[in-house]
């Protein structure tokens, strides 16, 4: 009877337990012959597709945990036993070859081999690279790389090699995600998930092999953020970088974000819409030139004026500035307060440069005038200057004589004159320099600009937020106005303008009701002394007697109402006020957050990557200096520079250097070949060496196109 059974029915019984598996011969080929063509089109996400194709041809449903042996299998083949032809990666000799190398052996993806290199120049492929887990490994690590040509998308971010060698050594550990961070802001990647346009197996020929997709990034971000011995080494780090030119006068600014997530966050004044809304906090604190070197990102749950003295604290601690140290704060008008002065003024190792808010100018008379001086700034090169005139007397002020008040009338080069005043608790510092770290607080304000648009600074990071309720304990609360009691302020106040409003209009009424009354009797008074006479005019009175009457009429209707409503608001406003004498002036902030479900971003993930911020910023501006000085056209340097910093090249590689061919898009004049050919030439005098192989130098040239034999291997 067995042997009566169909086929399909006996294949079924003899495979026993495995004949409800899912993974079938079938759907194991399949996956074998679907698999290389899903992350040669796009590995991120290739698993994803391969589980929507399985339920589409097949009508089945796998898990991931269902297909990841296979999926490891076919990442990782076992090797084969005798050898076989295998394609070259990008930019190999041009020839099929049989090898059995390991996948460490095979030259760089994207560049020639030594053999294949020509005499007369470098030899390069367009054969594009290899993508996702298919493409081939890294040639340099973890052994160093064999002499020869390699090709990299990324060659120009080795002008920042001495920087990303020593980031990942910030902390105790190294840790190489830090340069790879770095090395990405400078490419343009301004956020985690703009890192997938970056060439990963050309940047592993930097920095070796990284952390590529974007969940893991954000995972190890969130893990290295929780660590605040990194953070304050990151920031000395970048102290460091900057040197001498930190100083004692230092900006502080703060910065808004405009927040259009979904969050309940605190709202603030957004100077970018004109208008109170969501936002996000950052207070920094920039170098007189101009450089940021600290900040801490919040929220607006305490005021400027009380945020700003935990701030200048917490940047003594962090960036290890002694406690005896005076530091000098240049400060916007958002510091103005009693308050703020006298807290300054009895600290004698804080001095405070401000404006006076408020300030109405005054007739200038030129001979109270005490002081003069000149202040020039370049515009589109060193020699295009312009002039700045300032005058300016100084007395004590008036609210507060302990401060020095510098009243200013400064000339702009078109004629027009303003007139401010600058307040201070500097007794000491000549007036001219005040005025001119004042005047020149444009460098910090424009930078923000810069960090946004070109290192990202304005981006959120994570989206990860903390309810008010756990933050007890760890944010200063304070006693505030009440919000019922405001709400109750308000309404009071608004039941007050209506009723002013109707009392107005009543005695306004009342006025015009006299007036008629007046009128009616004299034309009563007339038209009974003698009939009205034939002309216009007399025939005209009766008419406009009747009209005069009629008015009253509406008077007195109106008056009925009128006189309703003003008795409602007086008792709206009577019981207002019996409700305001039972209800608190003021209230916990922390409990009103907590009660209002209030929520704060989480600042530790940002706070991380915006130190790599400016300190990318920072070393970006110092390795642009030679080319600006060479190239004086300030209206593109940085544009120019940085296009250069993104250029491809080949890596020449010998035993005890590293010779980096830079190919930079675009056409290159003669004078301008000069200029960058100059500029590299100056590079290669601080003898950097590559950030990954100690001891080999990198050397720098501006390549042609000439010297690139291309050619191109259709098929292996």
């Amino acid at each position: 009877r067995a042997l009566k059974r169909p086929p399909e029915e006996m294949v079924r019984l003899l495979q026993g337990r495995a004949a409800a598996r899912k993974c079938t011969p079938e759907v194991v080929a399949f996956v074998r012959l679907r698999w290389p063509d899903l992350i040669a089109h796009r590995s991120y996400g290739a698993v994803g597709r391969l589980l929507r194709e399985l339920k589409t041809v097949f009508g089945i449903t796998l898990s991931l945990s269902g297909v990841r042996p296979l999926i490891q299998a076919l990442k990782h083949p076992a090797p084969a036993a005798g050898p076989a032809e295998t394609g070259l990666p990008r930019g190999a000799n041009l020839e099929k070859r049989e090898t059995t190398a390991s996948c460490s052996e095979i030259p760089a993806a994207g560049v020639p081999t030594a053999e294949a290199a020509d005499n007369q120049g470098v030899s390069a492929v367009s054969t594009p690279p290899p993508s996702g887990h298919n493409a081939q490994c890294s040639p340099f690590f973890p052994q160093d790389p064999q002499p020869g040509n390699y090709w990299c998308e990324h060659a120009g971010v080795l002008i920042f090699a001495a920087l990303l060698g020593a980031i990942s050594k910030v902390s105790g550990n190294t840790q190489d995600i830090l340069a790879q961070w770095l090395a990405a802001l400078w490419l343009g990647a301004a956020n985690i998930e703009q890192t997938k346009f970056l060439h990963w197996e050309d940047l592993e020929l930097i920095l070796g092999p990284g952390v590529r997709y974007p969940t893991q990034q954000r995972e190890k971000l969130q893990a290295l953020a929780a660590d605040p011995q990194l953070i304050q080494g990151l920031f000395g780090f970048n102290q460091q970088l900057l040197g001498d030119a930190v100083g004692t006068d230092l900006y502080f600014d703060p910065h808004v974000k405009h927040y259009t997530g979904e969050q309940n966050v605190l709202k603030g004044w957004c100077s970018k819409i004109r208008f109170a809304d969501k936002i996000l906090q950052s207070d920094f604190i920039h170098t007189a030139q101009g450089a940021p070197i600290y900040f801490e990102t919040t929220d607006n749950f305490a005021d400027l004026r009380e945020r700003f003295f935990g701030v200048v604290k917490r940047a003594r601690t962090t960036l290890g500035w002694p406690a005896e140290r005076v530091l000098t704060m240049i400060v916007d008008r958002g510091i103005y307060g009693d308050e703020v002065f006298e807290r300054v003024l009895a600290d004698p190792y804080l001095q405070l440069i401000t404006w006076e808010k408020g300030f109405v100018a005054e007739p200038w008379d030129p001979a109270l005038a005490s002081g003069k001086m000149v202040m020039t700034r370049c515009r589109n090169s060193s020699t295009d200057l312009r002039t700045y005139h300032f005058a300016s007397f100084e007395r004590p002020w008036k609210r507060n004589p302990k401060l020095r008040q510098i009243v200013v009338q400064a000339t702009a080069p078109n004629g027009r004159k303003i007139q401010v005043s600058i307040l201070t608790d500097d007794g000491k510092r000549k007036a001219e320099q005040i005025i001119q770290l004042m005047f020149s607080r444009w460098l910090q304000e424009n930078d923000f600009k810069y960090l946004d648009q070109h290192f990202g600074i304005n981006q959120i990071t994570s989206y990860r937020c903390i309810e008010y309720e756990k933050l007890k304990g760890q944010v200063d609360d304070r006693e505030v106005r009440s919000g019922t009691r405001k709400a109750l302020d308000q309404r009071l106040h608004q039941a007050t303008r209506v009723l002013a409003k109707d009392l107005l209009a009543e005695e306004h009424a009342l006025l015009a009701h006299t007036r008629r009354q007046v009128q009616i009797q004299e034309l009563t008074a007339t038209l009974a002394a003698a009939p009205a006479a034939e002309t216009p005019e007399g025939k005209a009175q009766p008419r406009r007697l009747k009209q005069l009457r009629k008015l009253d009429e509406m008077y007195e209707a109106a008056r009925v109402k009128r006189r309703g409503d003003i008795a409602e608001h007086h008792e709206l406003i009577a019981r207002i006020r019996a409700e305001i004498e039972t209800t608190a002036a003021t209230e916990s902030r922390l409990e009103a957050m907590i009660q209002a479900d209030m929520v704060k971003l989480e600042p530790s993930s940002k706070r991380l990557l915006d130190v790599l911020r400016i300190t990318a910023r920072n070393g970006f501006y110092q390795a642009l200096q030679p080319f600006k000085k060479s190239y004086d056209n300030y209206r593109d340097d940085h544009g120019q520079f940085r296009h250069l910093t993104h250029s491809p090249g080949v890596l020449e590689v010998s035993s005890t250097e590293v010779l980096i061919h830079l190919f930079p898009g675009g056409s290159y004049g003669g004078e301008f070949q000069r200029i960058v050919s100059q500029t590299l030439e100056t590079i290669n005098q601080q003898q950097l060496e590559h950030p990954k192989l100690p001891g080999r130098r990198l050397r720098f040239r501006l390549a042609h196109r000439s010297e690139l034999d291309l050619k191109v291997r259709i098929g292996t």
